[in-house]
C-alpha cells in the first residue's frame, strides 16, 4: 500500500499526547532485518584510540553488531576549544534495538569507560557516542534526535560517516541497510564542502597511529619511505649494508635526504628470488630494527618491517617497529592477518600473485584490466584483513608495482591509479595508498639503463607521475630521496588546481 512512499518519524503534540508516527515502508522490513544505524564515536582523554577500540568491543554485547568502520581522524576541539584534540570515527551498526533502547546501551558503554555524567557540555570526555543516523527515520522527543541535529555543522563527524558509504549498495543487507539515504545526503553534503581535499590540516586529518610515536598525520603531502635491504641480493642495492652500522649510518643519510620514515627488508623479492626461511630474516634484521630503534638521531621516525611472516612482524614490532609491510597481502603466511590484528599496528597491504619465485609468469602476469582486477583484489584482502580483527584505520594499500606485472602492466597502473582506488569502496576508497616504481626494470626499458643505478631520475619522473594520478603515500630509496622529495612538492598545487579529489599518493616507496 505505501509503493515507495517514505515519511520519517515525526512528533507532534495534542492535547498533552506526544504522538510519533511511523509510516514506512522501509522501515516496516527492519522486524525481519534488524535496523541499520549510523554511531560516531569520539574521545580526547587518556588513551584516546584504546577507548574508543574498548568502546567498538563492548557493542557487540548490546546486540549492536558493527558491520563497517571508518578511518581514524584527528579534529580540533569544537564550541568548547580550551581543551585536547579529539580522535573520532564511525561505525555502521546492525541491531535489534529502537532507537531510545540503542541510546540507553551507549550511553552505558559511556559510563563503563569512565565518562561522568552530568559533566562540561561539549567538555573533555573518555568516550563520546552519539547516534547519527537510525534507518531512514527522524525522532524528536525527551532528548532522543535522531537524525543528530549537529551532523550538518560538524566536519568531524560528517569526514568517518562518509566513509561508512559506498556507492551502489541498497538493500536491507547491506552495510548501508535502511540508512541508505541519509548516508547518501550526508555523503553528499560532505563531498560538496570539500571532501577529501578538505582533510590533512590542522582542524581535521586522517591519522595513523603508531605504537610508541602516537598520531601520524598522512596527508597534506606525500611522504617518502627509505627502504633499507639487509640482503646481498637486492636487485638495486644488495650487499650495501653489510654491517649494522652501515645500515644505521645509511638510515641516518636518507632522513637528511627527506625520507618520512624507513622499510627494513631481510630478503629480496626481486623476480625469480628463492624464497628464505623466516629464520634467515630474523637474522639479518632484528639486530638493525634495534639498532635503529635506539639510534637518538631516528628518534620518531616510524619503522617498517617488510616480511610475509607472521613470526617475523612479530619479532620485529618488539624489536622496535612501528609498522608491518607485507608484500603478499597476507596471501603468504595464513597467520599474519590475525597476527597483525594483535600487535595493533598499521599492515601495507600488497597486490601480489603467486610469491618472488614465480610471479612473472604468464599466469600471474595475465589479466583481463590491470587496473579494475587489482583493485578488485586488494579490496578482498582489505576486507579479510578486517575479518581478522584488523581495523580500517590501520590499512595502507599497495598495488604492488613490479609485483606480477609486465612492463606495460605496470605503466597501466601509474596511469590508471584513481581506477584502482574506483573499485575499492567503503573506508577503503579513500584509504592511503603506497607506490613503489624505483629503480624497477620497467622504467630500464623505457630509458633504455639496464643498471638500476642509473635510474634515478626516472624514478623520481614516476613519482610525480604517480602523485598526478592518484592519491597514496611515498616511500623512496636514499639514492633517490632528493630527486624524490623534490618531484612530490608540487602534489599541494595540483591539488589545488584540480577538480577531482583523487590527487597524489600518500605513500611511495623508492
Amino acid at each position: 500500500m505505501m509503493g515507495s512512499l517514505t515519511r520519517s518519524l515525526q512528533r507532534t503534540k495534542h492535547a498533552g499526547w506526544h504522538l510519533v508516527i511511523r509510516c514506512n515502508a522501509a522501515s516496516t522490513q527492519t522486524a525481519e532485518h534488524g535496523h541499520s544505524a549510523a554511531l560516531a564515536v569520539g574521545a580526547n582523554l587518556g588513551d584516546r584510540v584504546s577507548n574508543i577500540q574498548e568502546a567498538l568491543r563492548l557493542l557487540p554485547a548490546h546486540d549492536i553488531q558493527i558491520v563497517r568502520q571508518s578511518r581514524l581522524y584527528e579534529s580540533a576541539p569544537a564550541y568548547v576549544t580550551d581543551q585536547p584534540r579529539f580522535i573520532n570515527a564511525a561505525v555502521a551498526v546492525k541491531t535489534s534495538l529502537q532507537p531510545r533502547q540503542l541510546l540507553h546501551a551507549l550511553k552505558k558503554i559511556e559510563a563503563e569507560l569512565g565518562r561522568e555524567v552530568g559533566g562540561q557540555r561539549w567538555g573533555p570526555r573518555p568516550l563520546d557516542l552519539d547516534i547519527i543516523f537510525y534507518d531512514c527515520i527522524s525522532c524528536d522527543e525527551d532528548g532522543l534526535q535522531v537524525p543528530h541535529p549537529r551532523w550538518h555543522e560538524r566536519s568531524f563527524v560528517q569526514a568517518p560517516v562518509a566513509d561508512l558509504y559506498a556507492a551502489g549498495e541498497l538493500g536491507t543487507d547491506s552495510a548501508a541497510g535502511q540508512m541508505a539515504s541519509p548516508l547518501e545526503e550526508l555523503h553528499a553534503r560532505w563531498a560538496q564542502a570539500g571532501g577529501e581535499r578538505s582533510l590533512g590540516g590542522s582542524d581535521l586529518g586522517c591519522v595513523l597511529p603508531l605504537p610508541r610515536i602516537g598520531m601520524w598525520p598522512w596527508q597534506g603531502r606525500s611522504q617518502v619511505m627509505g627502504i633499507l635491504n639487509v640482503t646481498p641480493d637486492s636487485f638495486s642495492d644488495g650487499g650495501q649494508l653489510s654491517s649494522v652500522e652501515a645500515a644505521v649510518a645509511a638510515a641516518r643519510q636518507m632522513v637528511a635526504a627527506g625520507a618520512d620514515m624507513l622499510d627494513i627488508g631481510g630478503q629480496s623479492t626481486r623476480p625469480g628470488a628463492d624464497v628464505l626461511p623466516a629464520e634467515v630474516e630474523l637474522q639479518r634484521v632484528l639486530p638493525v630494527i634495534r639498532a635503529l630503534a635506539e639510534d637518538k638521531a631516528l628518534q620518531g621516525v616510524p619503522l617498517s618491517i617488510d616480511t610475509f611472516y607472521a613470526n617475523v612482524a612479530r619479532e620485529a614490532v618488539a624489536a622496535g617497529a612501528h609498522i608491518v609491510n607485507d608484500i603478499s597481502g597476507g596471501s603468504l603466511d595464513p597467520d599474519m592477518h590475525q597476527e597483525v590484528a594483535r600487535l595493533g599496528v598499521p599492515y601495507i597491504l600488497m597486490h601480489m600473485r603467486g610469491d618472488p619465485r614465480t610471479m612473472s609468469s604468464r599466469e600471474h602476469t595475465t589479466y583481463s584490466d590491470v587496473c579494475a582486477d587489482v583493485g578488485r583484489a586488494l579490496q578482498a584482502s582489505a576486507e579479510a584483513a578486517i575479518t581478522s580483527g584488523i581495523e580500517p584505520w590501520r590499512l595502507i594499500l599497495d598495488p604492488g608495482i613490479g609485483f606480477a606485472k609486465t612492463a606495460e602492466g605496470n605503466w597501466q597502473l601509474i596511469a590508471g591509479l584513481d581506477r584502482v582506488r574506483a573499485q575499492l569502496k567503503g573506508p577503503f576508497h579513500n584509504a592511503p595508498l603506497l607506490v613503489g616504481p624505483s629503480r624497477k626494470g620497467f622504467l630500464g626499458k623505457v630509458t633504455g639503463h639496464e643498471q638500476a643505478k642509473d635510474r634515478d631520475i626516472a624514478s623520481a619522473a614516476a613519482a610525480a607521475l604517480c602523485v598526478s594520478r592518484g592519491r597514496g603515500i611515498a616511500f623512496g630509496r636514499i639514492k633517490t630521496a632528493p630527486n624524490v622529495k623534490q618531484s612530490l612538492v608540487f602534489k599541494p598545487q595540483l591539488s589545488e588546481s584540480s577538480q577531482s579529489s583523487t590527487l597524489g599518493p600518500d605513500f611511495s616507496r623508492w
